[in-house]
């Protein structure tokens, strides 16, 4: 490489590192490292019950009448491999609970435990004082505005995957 391209390269990662506070991505990642963080502290003083952060996307998109593996891997967005190991895990916790499909051997329903949903209800409750923190922090109003737009952005993602899957 040349010298020339080098110091064109120096001076693109030189203004994107000194605008770096702003980064979309970068404040995305830091607040869910925080957020998680602050969670399993919250957790960890309000229940005796196990808990991870990373259970959430599983435990809240398992309906109180029961999700297949299949349909819990793509709300929680996970690949059917890693969802398994998952799934067994919150179920050794106690969280969880399967029971194969009678018409589809491969299946499974899977289902809140009373522990399972114990566990959400604190959870919630936990989330309630830290959205009344933020509410506190940038006002009611900014806080819906920057809810609606992450809803926003989220939905536009969704539509990219399901463009991208339709090919």
């Amino acid at each position: 490489m040349g010298t020339k391209k080098k110091k064109a390269i120096l001076a693109e990662l030189t203004d994107y590192m000194q605008h770096n506070e702003r980064n979309w991505v970068r404040l995305i990642a830091v607040t869910k490292r925080l957020t998680d963080g602050w969670m399993q502290n919250a957790m960890d003083a309000s229940t005796d019950i196990p808990f991870k952060t990373s259970f959430m996307k599983f435990l809240t998109n398992i309906s109180l009448k029961g999700t297949t593996n299949q349909e819990l891997a793509k709300r929680a967005m996970q690949p059917k491999q890693a969802m398994s190991r998952t799934v067994k895990e919150l179920e050794a916790e106690g969280l969880i609970k399967t029971e194969k499909s009678k018409r589809d051997g491969r299946s499974a329903k899977i289902t809140l435990t009373d522990e399972g949903k114990k566990l959400l209800l604190v959870a919630k409750q936990e989330q309630a004082k830290l959205t009344d923190a933020y509410k506190e922090l940038v006002g009611e109003e900014n806080f819906a505005i920057a809810v609606d737009v992450l809803c926003q952005i989220i939905a536009y993602h969704e539509s990219l995957s399901q463009v991208e899957e339709g090919d």
